[in-house]
């Protein structure tokens, strides 16, 4: 019985021909491998890629408050979610809409999220290729490595971080950043200043919750002895875009990237 479900599941998942797609970088990747039209509705949001042809879609509220009697009014038979869509999935199973989130923590787990939505799409052959390319830019980012080690600070009180189980932590590793705060997991990764400071990273990265290299010194005075402010190797980033776990990430780690390389001392 199990096996009968488990094979109507994909053979329903695999020819859907209309999706409510929560996540933004799920949409990025439809448009990307050629499947745009099997979208009908996405979140209301400004900066969805591409922005001109997204703009014209259909929405149905926020990624993180969707309007459930809306999605349930278009009828899909797919809902791509995201992990902040709290308890929706439960609510629109009940009405037999098959539900996929597509968690993007690693570079990798981009990669297989394009050959993921290659196959639910039918669109194997394009999405090959994008994941192809995606994955030799990332090689060739490897290929000459920065060799120092760093830590990507969002909220200076308390010290927060990104974890080795996140995206931002896979990109460090990916430009040759060896991540100090690898050890923490979750989300609300809080740091211990002390040890902190006795790693002492060659690099501090920070942005999402502090707006400047003044405000994350003054939030801790032992930090103005950390090597990375002293020689000015702080970089601020834009988190957003880091985020979003598409294949136009790679975009923004190259010029990260040059941009740690032209500076750094």
């Amino acid at each position: 019985m199990k096996k009968l479900f488990l094979f109507v599941f994909i053979i329903c998942f695999c020819n859907a021909k209309s999706m409510v797609v929560l996540d933004p970088a799920s949409i990025e990747i439809l448009y990307m491998i050629g499947a745009e039209e099997e979208i009908i509705a996405v979140p209301s949001m400004g900066n969805l890629k591409p922005v001109d042809k997204t703009s014209k879609l259909d929405t149905v509220g926020t990624f993180t408050q969707p309007n459930l009697e809306k999605i349930l009014n278009l009828k899909p038979k797919i809902v791509i979610l995201t992990s902040y869509s709290m308890g929706l999935k439960d609510q629109l199973e009940k009405y037999g809409i098959i539900t996929k989130e597509l968690p993007a923590n690693t570079l990798q787990q981009i990669h297989d999220n394009i050959l993921t939505l290659g196959k639910m799409t039918n669109r194997e052959d394009k999405a090959k290729i994008v994941a192809k390319e995606f994955m030799e830019k990332i090689e060739k980012i490897k290929a000459k490595p920065i060799n120092k080690s760093g830590i990507f600070i969002y909220s200076a009180t308390p010290l927060m971080v990104f974890g080795g189980d996140t995206l931002p932590s896979d990109i460090l590793e990916t430009i040759g950043i060896n991540n100090i705060g690898k050890h923490m997991i979750g989300r609300q990764s809080i740091l211990d200043t002390e040890y902190l400071v006795s790693k002492n990273p060659d690099i501090i990265l920070y942005g999402l919750r502090i707006a400047s290299k003044d405000e994350l010194v003054k939030s801790n005075t032992s930090f103005k002895y950390l090597k990375a402010i002293n020689n000015n190797n702080v970089y601020f980033l834009e988190l957003h875009s880091l985020l979003r776990g598409s294949p136009s990430i790679i975009e923004e780690i190259i010029k990260i990237k040059k941009d740690i390389e032209t500076t750094l001392k």
